[in-house]
């Protein structure tokens, strides 16, 4: 035992880190050493700014691809936005108000739309619903009534 200002220590045990603690450190030291290698740019070349452009180019290249699918979907205009317009008041009406001027839901008539003012923003959007509360309608709707819906908002926007 050693004395110092009248503090007694013991000196037996005192050169050996426990067993768990020298586990715990060597299994950080390997983790940070993996982390570091498999998220660091010069290893892998990942970086978050490719991910990010990967990711827009991916939703531009399917939204040029729906366009022409939504134009070509068969179903004139009008007829889209007179089925639309009878889905919408027995679906949506609820939550967007029964002339689209809002409640419970933001309003469908304004200057702009919340989440984008194309078709094929206004599909994906009742399709696959929103984190403000929206429900996906995609398995309650199906695709043609979703779009027969999206036609008669759009055509019925700014009115």
């Amino acid at each position: 035992m050693s004395d110092f200002d009248g503090i007694q220590e013991r000196q037996e045990g005192k050169s050996r880190m426990p067993l768990g603690m020298t586990i715990l450190f060597i299994g950080l030291l390997v983790f940070g050493i993996c982390y570091m290698y498999l998220y660091s740019p010069q290893t892998t070349g990942w970086t978050s700014a490719d991910q990010y452009q990967r990711r827009i180019e991916a939703l531009r290249t399917a939204a040029v691809a729906h366009e022409p699918a939504v134009a070509a979907s068969g179903m004139p205009e009008p007829v889209a936005a007179q089925q639309g317009s009878a889905i919408y008041k027995a679906e949506c009406a609820m939550c967007h108000g029964d002339k689209l001027e809002g409640g419970i839901g933001p309003s469908l008539t304004g200057p702009a739309f919340v989440h984008g003012g194309t078709m094929t923003d206004l599909v994906r959007t009742i399709s696959n619903g929103t984190t403000n509360g929206m429900p996906a309608f995609e398995k309650q709707l199906g695709r043609e009534k979703i779009e027969a819906v999206a036609h008669y908002i759009y055509a019925s926007h700014g009115k």
